[in-house]
């Protein structure tokens, strides 16, 4: 150990001589050839002044493994610039996923959401006429406990928001669509889809409940079956929520839409598209009813956490 003096320790990246008290610290890469090694390492050289009467000692401080061995951080690309323009005139003063519900914007529920699964590198999706609103709202998401980074592009299709931030995608990636509750189990959907190794893994819900009667009829017209807003597990409801191989981005293009376009041309060219089908209903806020259904769950939800947490206190 260095004698204490008045200069505190500072410690710079990279190859350095360091001030730290009477000694000086010298900063170095280690990347040894011979022996076992584990990752890299910093070689931190002590010059000892000469009243010690010692030599220069090094110290080995692992600093990880080596990129190539790291798991890269998976990111979700966030949709959220799309005009709204069901819920207008509202969403002419206030974008939809900033809309306010149970104490703060909706957007802050999805970013919360997906940290909650581990999800810590968040890319927003944005167009020019929303983007500032998000940008000074969310800024670098640290208050969340994540990074949020930022992606602008004209309103051209939900497949060109996503080609146009291409250039950050290099492993698997999430994509969520901004206006989406849900409490899908996003953690076991990430393992159905490494497991499958999936090209496009699409997030399909049987407990939604369509909002019309459905029939069915025989030859001659005579129902044979009849049920009001059923919930029908024969062909399961898509979330808007995907995971994606960057092999997808070949097929975005200008003007296209992901659900409507994109996955059904990944599933017409033979890619490895698969589903994974929960029981958990999810709710979007596209239209004035659904945004007063997730205004009543959010709220409902609000007022239990305060109950439980007046409990325990």
């Amino acid at each position: 150990m260095c004698p204490e003096s008045a200069v505190s320790p500072r410690i710079t990246a990279g190859h350095g001589i360091v001030p730290w008290g009477y000694c000086t610290a010298v900063l170095r890469r280690w990347s040894g050839s011979s022996g076992p090694r584990e990752g890299n390492r910093l070689v931190l050289g002590v010059a000892l002044p000469r009243i010690f009467g010692l030599q220069a000692i090094e110290v080995l401080i692992p600093v990880g493994d080596p990129p190539r061995n790291r798991k890269v951080p998976m990111k979700a690309f966030v949709l959220a610039g799309g005009a709204g323009t069901r819920l207008s005139p509202l969403t002419s003063y206030v974008p939809k996923g900033m809309i306010p519900i149970a104490g703060k914007p909706f957007i802050d529920y999805v970013i919360i959401y997906l940290a909650g699964h581990g999800i810590r590198n968040i890319i927003m999706l944005l167009s020019d006429e929303d983007s500032e609103v998000y940008r000074n709202h969310l800024d670098d998401g640290s208050k969340y406990g994540v990074n949020i980074g930022y992606s602008i592009s004209p309103r051209t299709g939900t497949a060109n928001a996503l080609k146009d931030a291409s250039s950050l995608i290099d492993s698997t990636f999430l994509v969520y669509y901004g206006d989406v509750l849900t409490t899908l189990d996003l953690t076991d959907m990430i393992r159905f889809h490494r497991e499958k190794k999936a090209t496009c893994t699409v997030a399909l819900s049987t407990g939604v409940r369509i909002d019309y009667g459905v029939g069915r009829v025989d030859k001659d017209g005579r129902i044979e079956y009849f049920e009001e807003k059923p919930v029908i597990k024969e062909y399961p409801v898509s979330i808007g929520v995907c995971l994606c191989e960057p092999a997808v981005l070949k097929y975005c293009s200008s003007g296209s839409d992901i659900a409507a376009n994109v996955i059904p041309t990944l599933v017409a060219k033979g890619e490895r598209v698969y589903g994974y089908l929960t029981p958990e209903p999810h709710h979007d806020i596209g239209s004035f009813k659904q945004l007063d259904e997730v205004k009543k769950i959010l709220k409902t939800q609000a007022k239990s956490q305060t109950k439980n947490s007046s409990k325990q206190d």
